[in-house]
């Protein structure tokens, strides 16, 4: 049978957009992120480069080709769902993830924006305030978070450090500790916390 090929290749776009259309609506936020032990807020902003230009600041080419490809990829989504907090979010991830904290820190307000209460996105966005030198207000995103859904660990366990290595209140750090002990009791996704314990409880 003839196949028109300009009717076959139409049919394949109308498709592609229908698929990255129902993508699109069904993105999911990822659970909140706990800042490791150990780590110094990154206070570094990723500059914007020009196609071409030799990376600086230790990141690779390859690195920032990938960034581009992510955020292009994600941006594509958006162009159907263009007020989706699940797509912010995750534009606001691959910023989290190259260190670029004042993009990272735009998209996951645009995402509240429309999904306030959301706790693993004001958790996230507490641990941008963090390494961008603001650990009150990473306190106060991280209360925010918890009153929204008082067992989330992720944020638990981030005002443990924030109190703790940033704003050295050592007593708030240990209450938060406690609090997020007894969340372990029943709750196995929590990781191992004895190294946190030594350095929050010592001994």
């Amino acid at each position: 049978m003839y196949r028109n090929p300009w009717i076959t290749l139409i049919l394949g776009l109308l498709v592609g957009l229908v698929i990255g259309y129902v993508l699109a609506e069904q993105q999911p936020v990822p659970p909140g992120k706990a800042l490791r032990l150990g780590v110094a807020p990154s206070t570094g902003q990723g500059e914007e480069l020009p196609d071409g230009h030799p990376p600086v600041d230790g990141s690779s080419a390859a690195d920032a080709q990938s960034l581009r490809q992510q955020v292009a990829e994600i941006e594509g989504l958006m162009a159907s769902a263009p007020d989706d907090p699940g797509l912010m979010a995750a534009l606001g991830n691959v910023y989290f993830d190259a260190n670029r904290w004042q993009d990272a820190r735009d998209w996951y307000e645009k995402a509240l924006q429309i999904s306030s209460g959301d706790p693993n996105i004001l958790t996230d966005l507490a641990v941008v305030y963090r390494n961008l030198g603001d650990p009150q207000r990473a306190i106060e995103l991280l209360d925010q978070a918890i009153a929204v859904r008082a067992d989330h660990w992720q944020a638990w366990y981030n005002k443990v450090v924030v109190y703790n290595f940033d704003i050295h209140d050592h007593d708030a750090a240990a209450d938060a500790l406690r609090t997020l002990q007894e969340l372990k009791n029943t709750n196995t996704g929590i990781p191992d916390l004895s190294s946190l314990e030594q350095e929050v409880l010592g001994g």
